[in-house]
Formats: structure tokens, sequence, C-alpha cells
């Protein structure tokens, strides 16, 4: 077992800091500003592939959960909602985005804080700019950064609660857990790190776990209880595989951190003699840095940290293989949740922590070795911007996702049209990914109405990537897209109590939509909205058992959340130690 000392984990602070402790707290966000450049100097919200903000989210059943689809953005859409009732959400996307790349970099400082500075702003700032960050911001998925993000502050303190059992260790490990749950994926890899984290002390592990277990309620209650299927399409796990067309070999893109399955989402840099170099570098630092964390971390919590890095990781690399696709299809085909696992890529998340800390350790201790003073400015110098040289053109693929909007006026008139009125929305031309005329050239990006109205949107939920579709889950949508290829809309959609039509005139299938027999509500150069003549509209029945089933886990999870806070505020209070981040 590592001493005490070693386990902190925080940056410590002094009572007055030098130019040195600047520049490791100052480092992370300005490599998050610089790939998140555009939505910090733009107006407007961003709207490209998965990273979508609105001005403000109502609460609707697909907030909570409660459509018939799998829960992937739950609780995340609730708090989202939450918090642009109180601030716009280009405001909030603009505090998120960078914020959420800085705490990770803060973290891995915090667990290099044993090493030193150099080391603190080597591994921070390659904690930022990776293959794996780089890629993920440019598909949109922010919400799994900020689980990764929570990754290295709930691990360390669920060591420190190992060790000590303090009250303070626990709150923080359950908030930053809490964090992390905000998306299914992000709290099954948040519970991961606290099983490595504490085991063998079973008993504090049967604490965490505990609180752990309530902050994933939100979704697990509304996928136990959705009308859904309970498996995925296996045909997902083909088309989410790693990287199958990296020159080098999906192998090769996965140990540079890499290998996501979106071709747009992936630097050209990455395609080169670049991609190899990446993965040479990860395994020096590796090699290099895993003797100076255990003699800073202790054996013991390196070997933690190596468990739960290389346990998730593997599960990424072996389905890059056949064997291992194999196994994940019968896996998605048969055990009910596991389509959480066609997109392995994304479980490299501890790995990236890891990695991150290695190489930190790594360039400290290099720069140990070296005697001269120059010398060893310098090397420090490369090393820190190390990761920048072996990804250099990172800001080609996040800047075009990342670039914010104006949203046009029309679509807000037809929101406000739309806003309180019963009955199922359809979005049309059919399909789940669109192209705007007034968002960045050719950038696609996910239907703004599923979170712009106030009412009961439905498109399609299939997705297409190259030749192959991969069929969605909600049966009212695939019901809605079979009626749509056997009839026109006025015809077929009110046997399916769809009440009303939005048509994007700029899409470059909407000549092919015939809106016959549809009654023109609203009509704009970007945004049509017609109502369905003949629909009939059910009576709203009130909340049914399963909506109160889901508030209430809702309402579970953030009484644990705010419990843990308030425990950590008071615990605080009461300790002797001295101050730090948490």
């Amino acid at each position: 077992m590592a001493p005490a000392a070693k386990l902190s984990s925080r940056p410590t602070r002094s009572a007055t800091r030098g130019w040195q402790d600047w520049a490791v707290l100052a480092w992370p966000p300005t490599l998050a500003l610089l790939l998140a450049a555009p939505l910090m100097v733009r107006p407007g919200h961003p709207l490209a592939r998965d990273l979508v903000f609105v001005p403000r989210q109502p609460f609707t059943d697909a907030t909570w959960g409660l459509g018939d689809v799998a829960p992937r953005a739950v609780p995340l859409d609730s708090v989202v909602a939450a918090l642009t009732h109180v601030v716009d959400g280009g405001v909030l996307a603009r505090i998120v985005l960078p914020l959420t790349l800085a705490l990770l970099g803060w973290g891995v400082s915090g667990l290099l804080a044993p090493v030193g500075r150099t080391a603190q702003l080597a591994g921070s700032g390659f904690a930022v700019w990776n293959a794996y960050v780089v890629e993920r911001l440019a598909l949109g998925q922010w919400a799994l950064l900020l689980g990764l993000a929570s990754l290295p502050w709930l691990v360390a303190a669920a060591m420190r609660f190992r060790h000590r059992g303090r009250t303070v260790d626990l709150a923080s490990a359950v908030m930053w857990t809490a964090l992390a749950s905000l998306t299914p994926t992000g709290g099954l890899i948040a519970l991961a790190g606290l099983v490595a984290a504490c085991l063998p002390r079973v008993r504090r592990l049967a604490v965490l776990l505990a609180a752990g277990a309530a902050l994933q309620a939100p979704w697990v209650v509304a996928a136990l209880t959705g009308p859904g299927g309970t498996v995925s399409d296996a045909a997902g796990v083909a088309v989410f595989a790693p990287d199958t067309e990296s020159a080098y070999g999906p192998l090769v893109a996965l140990l540079g951190l890499g290998g996501i399955w979106d071709g747009l989402s992936e630097p050209f840099t990455r395609t080169t003699w670049l991609a190899p170099a990446a993965a040479a570098l990860v395994v020096a630092a590796l090699v290099a840095g895993l003797p100076a964390l255990r003699r800073a971390w202790g054996t013991g919590d390196t070997v933690r940290w190596v468990v739960l890095a290389v346990a998730l990781a593997s599960l990424a690399f072996a389905s890059a293989t056949p064997w291992g696709a194999d196994v994940l299809v019968w896996l998605v085909d048969t055990v009910p949740g596991a389509g959480l696992l066609r997109d392995t890529q994304k479980l490299l998340a501890p790995a990236v922590v890891l990695v991150s800390a290695a190489f930190g350790a790594a360039t400290g201790r290099a720069c140990r070795a070296i005697a001269s003073p120059d010398l060893r400015r310098v090397a420090a110098m490369v090393l820190v911007a190390a990761p920048v040289l072996v990804l250099p053109d990172a800001t080609t693929v996040t800047w075009p996702t990342v670039t914010p909007v104006r949203f046009p006026d029309d679509l807000e008139r037809a929101a406000d049209l739309l806003s309180g009125q019963q009955g199922v929305v359809v979005t049309l031309p059919w399909r789940a990914y669109r192209v705007f005329d007034w968002t960045e050239p050719g950038q696609t990006a996910s239907d703004p109405a599923l979170r712009m109205f106030d009412a009961d949107v439905v498109t399609s939920d299939s997705l297409q990537v190259g030749a192959v579709l991969v069929p969605g889950e909600s049966t009212l949508a695939a019901r809605i897209g079979s009626a749509l290829e056997e009839g026109v809309p006025a015809e077929v959609l009110p046997d399916l109590d769809v009440t009303w039509v939005v048509l994007y005139p700029d899409d470059r299938e909407a000549a092919q939509v015939d809106t016959t027999g549809l009654e023109l509500m609203m009509g704009g150069p970007s945004v049509e909205l017609y109502r369905v003549p003949g629909a009939t509209v059910a009576e709203d029945p009130g909340p049914g058992g399963r909506a109160i089933g889901v508030w209430a886990a809702h309402l579970l999870a953030l009484l644990v959340a705010l419990t843990a806070g308030a425990t950590r505020i008071r615990a605080r209070r009461d300790r002797d130690a001295g101050p730090g981040l948490m």
C-alpha cells in the first residue's frame, strides 16, 4: 500500500504562486480555447454533428427519457434543459466546452503533483491535445468528454477514500461520479473507475457503488420501463468498429488513442506517418513514465490505474479483430443494453488519463536526467509541445464542429407556434441528420427541432453511414418511415396520430416531399410548418406510472449529488488539511 502522502492527487497551492505554477494552471485552458476558438469569438449557437445547443431547451418526454428509444442522453438533457432556463444555450456552450477540456487537464495535473511542475505541464497538455479528445470533440460528443474529464478526479478521490475512509473523500468521489454519469457511457466508466480504485476494501467500495448506482437510476429506470426493444441492431457493430480504413490498421490507430469510427472526425495527419509516430509516443510514455508514476503514487495505485485502463482498452482492441467483432455481435444481439458497447473506441477513456500521466512523468524524468539547465529547458519545451507536433491539424476537424450558427427566425417562429401543442410533430425530409444552408457548408447536424420544440418531435432514428443503414430503435419512427414510403404525408400520417409536419425547404430532398393536402400554417425560407388534416389528438391522461418512476429516479440522483456536495462543503470546513482543488 502506498503512503497516504502520495495519494492527494490534487495540485497543491502555495501561499503565493510563481510563474511556473501559473503556467501549469493556464496551459490546459489555453489548449482548450484553441480547440474551441470559433465558438469563443463568433456569435450564435453550436449546431454540428452531435453538438447541439439551442437558446432554451424545453422539458419534454424525450428530455426525461420517456420516449421509445434508448435513453442515451439521460439525465444530460434534463440538466441542460434546466441550465438553459437560467442562461442562454449559447452562453452555456461557451462555458461548458472549454471548461470540460480544462478540467481534464487540471485533473491529470493533480495526479502529477508529486512528480513536479514540468511533468504537470506536459501531462496536462497531452490530456487536452490527443487523438481521442480531438476526434470526440469533432464528432460533437462533449458529454463523453465530460465523463473523461471527471475520471482523474473521481478515481483519485476514491483512492483517498479507500486509504483514509474520510467523508470528504467519499463526497468528492460521489460528486465527480455524478458529473460523469450525465450519460450512460460516462456513468459505466465511472463505476469501473470506482471499483478499480477501491478494491479490496469491500465495505468502502459498497458505499461508493451504492451512491454510484443511485446516480445511474435515471437512465436505468427509463430503459427498463420503456416500450422499445431491449437489444440493439448488431449492424452497428461493424459501422462503429474502430477505424478499419486506417492505412496502418485499427490497432495502430487505437494505440495512438485514436481510431474513431467516423472518418470525418479524424484529422488528416492520422492517416499519415504521424499515426504510428503517435502510437510510438504512447508506448515510449508508458515505458518511461510508469516507473516514475509507481514511485510517486505507490505500486498499488499505479497497478489499479493500469488495470482499469487495460481492462477497458482491451475491449476496444478486441473489437478490432474478427473474433472480437463476432463476440460483440453476439452480445449486442442477445444481451439487453449491450448496444452501448458497439462504439468500443470510447472505452479508451481511462487509457487517455493513464497515458497522459505517464507522458508527464516521462517528461519530468527525462528533464531531470539532463545536467545542463539550458538543454533541460529546451528539452522541456520540445516535450511539452510534442502532443501538438504529432497532431498539428487538430483544429481542422474541431473548428467546423464548434463554429456557431444563427438559427433562422422562421425556425424560432415554428418553435413558438408549436409550444404547448398536443400531438406528434414529424420533420421532413425523413432522416436523422441534416445539412442546412445556414450552417457551416457541408456540415451535417442532428435535427435541432428535437431540442428546440416544446412538442413530441419524431425524426428518423436510423443512421446512414456510408452504404450501411443502421436501423433505429423507435417503433413509432419505424412505422412513420414505412408509411411515408407507401404514400403522401397527408394520407398516411393521420392514422399515426401525427398532427404537425415541419419541412426544411433547403434540404436537398425537400422537392420530393409531396405536401398536397397539408394545411400550411407558417412558411419561410428555412422552415415550413403544416397541420395534418384529420389527425386526432388523444387526451393527455396525465403522468403514468412510468413517468412517475423516471422522475423519481431523477430526483434520487439529484438528492445524492446535492447531499454529496453539501457534505463535501461541510467536511472541508471542518478538516484541517490544506486547501486544494476537489
